[in-house]
Formats: C-alpha cells, structure tokens, sequence
C-alpha cells in the first residue's frame, strides 16, 4: 500500500461524471483497473490509499492519472466567469479530468454513443471478459482492456452478441485502422487539439460528440468542449433557453471559458446530470 497527496480532488465526483466506465464503488473504496492492474483507491479528505496489482506502479502513476499535478485552483478561477458555473464549482469542487489511455478512450466512447451509463459500462464489461487478459488482486479479479489488434481481428457478429449492436462494426473497422496505424495514436498525443479531433472524425461511427470526449479524456485537449443532451440543457442557460445548434455552442463555449473549456463542460455535465438523474 501507498499514499499520494490528494488536496482539491474529489474522487467521488471524478469517478461518477461519465469519464471512464470500469471503476466500481465499494464500501469505502473504489475498485478498477488502470492498465494492466486492478487499483484500489480510498480517499480520506487530502490523501489517497492505494493498493495495486502491480509492484511498479507506485504515486507517480496515480497522480498523473487522476492528474493531481495540475492546478486546480487556477483552472478553475480562469472557467469561473458566470454563475451557471460558478454553482457547479461549488457543487462539485475537486472534480478533476482524468488522464486516460488513448486506445480504451475511443474504444469505449464508440460504445457510448446514444447510449447510457448503466449500459455502457455492461459492454465494456462484456468486451473486456471476453477479449482482454484476466487480472486479479485481494480477492477482486477484472481483465485488461483489449487490445486494437485483438479486436481486429474479431468479427462483427461476435461482437454484436455482447450487445455491441451496430457499434460492432465502428468498433471492429477503428480497432483495425488503429492496428494498421492508420490511425497512429502516440503521435497524436503530440499534436493540437484540431488534429487530433479531425484525426479522430475519420474513423466510422466518430462524430462531434464523442472525438471530443476522446480529445479531453484521452489526449488532454483541455479546449475540446463535448456536447450531448445534457449539455444541450446545460447550455440554455446562456442562450435564454434558445435552441442552438451545437457547432454554435461549441463555438461560443470555447470563446466563453477559455483555453480550459473542457473542464467547465465536465462541470457543468455533472452538475445537470446529478440535478436531474444521473442516469444517463
């Protein structure tokens, strides 16, 4: 076991705001896997204890994936800039945007469209059981995330029998683009965020909604501003209840809160969701 300071971090309203899908809330820790090895995290006030499944991941990793070397503080004051916002922030402060793998980011937000959180995560699930690599630790098992070669190679009807339906085919073609290198993702990590968002709106099945939920959570495109339903509600607000297309309120939220729009859409997002139920 280790700690890793933890100050201005709720990993509560970072584990429920609709980044990632495989982390599972236990008594008082949650369960998941980063990587290759299953994590168990229990947050008390400014400190994280952590167990892992791997002997060589220690603090450094965790940090970096919870990003708890970003300041927050400052993020946050630059997105504070009216007062839709500035409730969310004060609902939920300590929400940060993770820093997650690449490849399971676009894998895991092709399955997420039109989709809801409950059903997302039972087809990761699924996809996970049956093509990544088995894990445990301490009593709790999980496997890896699949890798693009392994679902490359896997047809499409497999894939629909977990429930994948017509994702099965966006799945199977941007596991195969990104196998070939095609679609070279360590190159992209190096890249501005209209790059990798045009890069991203090449693969089937990748529309606006989701090449920016892949550019904030798995390049760290912090100006990628998603926007879905929720949103859509979210947004009237600044539009007098006004229906607006969403190229236009993707527009005027990059011009609204800056450089670190990102951050005020996961925000905002949560704060609607857990407003009006989260399930979805």
């Amino acid at each position: 076991m280790f700690e890793v300071e933890a100050t201005d971090f709720s990993l509560q309203a970072s584990l429920t705001s609709g980044q990632s899908f495989r982390w599972q809330a236990h008594a008082d820790f949650w369960c998941g896997v980063i990587g290759k090895a299953v994590v168990k995290v229990r947050q008390q006030e400014g400190t994280l204890s952590c167990e892992t499944s791997d002997p060589a991941m220690g603090p450094l990793e965790v940090r970096r994936y919870f990003a708890l070397d970003l300041d927050l503080g400052a993020i946050l004051e630059s997105i504070d800039v009216d007062i839709q916002i500035h409730q969310a922030i004060l609902s939920h402060r300590g929400l940060r945007v993770m820093r997650q793998d690449p490849w399971e980011t676009l894998a895991s937000f092709i399955c997420a469209s039109f989709n809801n959180i409950k059903r997302i995560e039972g087809m990761i699930g699924r996809l996970c059981q049956s093509y990544g690599e088995a894990l445990s630790f301490n009593g709790f098992s999980s496997f890896s995330f699949p890798h693009p070669e392994r679902l490359a190679g896997i047809s499409e009807r497999r894939l629909r029998d977990l429930g994948l339906g017509y994702r099965a085919c966006y799945l199977r073609h941007t596991a195969k683009r990104v196998a070939d290198r095609k679609l070279p993702l360590d190159q992209l990590q190096r890249v501005d965020y209209e790059t990798v968002r045009s890069a991203l709106l090449g693969c089937e099945g990748v529309g606006d909604k989701v090449a920016d939920c892949v550019a904030l959570f798995g390049f760290e495109k912090y100006e990628a501003f998603p926007i879905d339903v929720w949103m859509e509600r979210a947004m009237r607000y600044y539009f007098r209840h006004r229906k607006i297309g969403s190229r236009q309120l993707h527009a005027y939220a990059r011009r609204h809160f800056g450089s670190f729009a990102g951050y005020a859409q996961q925000y905002l997002y949560h704060d609607v969701r857990m407003r009006r139920g989260r399930d979805a």
